[in-house]
């Protein structure tokens, strides 16, 4: 009796979670309202190491998937540590770097249980987790959209590391721990996104400190990693939260498979 009084329970749950999701439908970026912010995963940002909710922005959603992107940047990590291979055997293919391999492995494990792994989609031959396209930081119609002399027009393609990133890094070496630009420019943090520069095929595109893209040699140690995904809009529910900032949606699984 007791344990049918447990699954009826935790289905009123599942139901009441399901319900909250379709009310509060994700919606992309509006420039009038800004970003809906969710939390899902969980990952070191205190100085001390602290592991936290990961909090990400919605920048699109369609009829199937909603564009994610982490709003800190979570750690330092190489593109990949061989200059020569980056160029001529991979050939600035982002799928076969050492860090989409780590993004979908070590750091996956380590942010998401298997559950919250089931409600990602794929992203080309990326994996679930990877990197934004440089073509994302010039959208401004997903709230980005080039940054120079250290103006702000909304939210910007500007991020700022997470204090773990900055001191932490769970790296002794100096160098590995994340870059932080000068105070002038905001003290925010560069970060990597996928593409290979047009310029020098050693390099990777990424933020530079004035807001603006630029590249910079794929084995530097302390260029940050902001993450993306797609989150399947059929495998979650609404545990909580407004979608604010402050006070984002908690998502958490939805398990969507019949019964036999």
């Amino acid at each position: 009796m007791r344990t049918r009084l447990i699954a009826c329970l935790l289905l009123a749950c599942l139901l009441c979670g399901s319900a909250f999701a379709e009310e509060s439908v994700l919606r992309g970026y509006d420039k009038n309202s800004g970003y809906i912010y969710v939390t899902l995963g969980r990952y070191p940002q205190t100085r001390e190491g602290e592991v936290l909710p990961i909090l990400w922005r919605v920048l699109t959603v369609d009829e199937e998937k909603a564009y994610l992107c982490s709003e800190y940047v979570l750690f330092a990590r190489p593109m990949h540590p061989d200059l020569k291979e980056y160029r001529d055997k991979l050939k600035g293919d982002f799928a076969q770097t050492e860090l989409c391999h780590y993004l979908n492995t070590v750091f996956a494990e380590t942010a998401f249980t298997q559950e919250e792994t089931d409600m990602l989609l794929p992203c080309e031959n990326f994996g679930k987790v990877f990197l934004l396209d440089a073509s994302d930081l010039t959208n401004k119609a997903i709230g980005m959209g080039k940054e120079t002399n250290m103006k702000r027009e909304g939210p910007g393609l500007r991020a700022w590391g997470t204090d773990w990133a900055i001191h932490n890094n769970g790296v002794e070496k100096e160098k590995q721990r994340l870059y932080v630009f000068q105070k002038k420019y905001g003290s925010h943090s560069p970060y990597w996104v996928r593409n290979q520069s047009t310029t020098d095929g050693r390099h990777a595109r990424c933020t530079k400190d004035g807001g603006q893209l630029g590249h910079i040699e794929v084995g530097r140690e302390n260029e940050g990693v902001r993450p993306a995904l797609y989150l399947a809009l059929d495998r979650y529910a609404v545990a909580g939260g407004s979608g604010t900032m402050e006070d984002p949606f908690t998502l958490i699984p939805l398990n969507t498979d019949e019964e036999e």
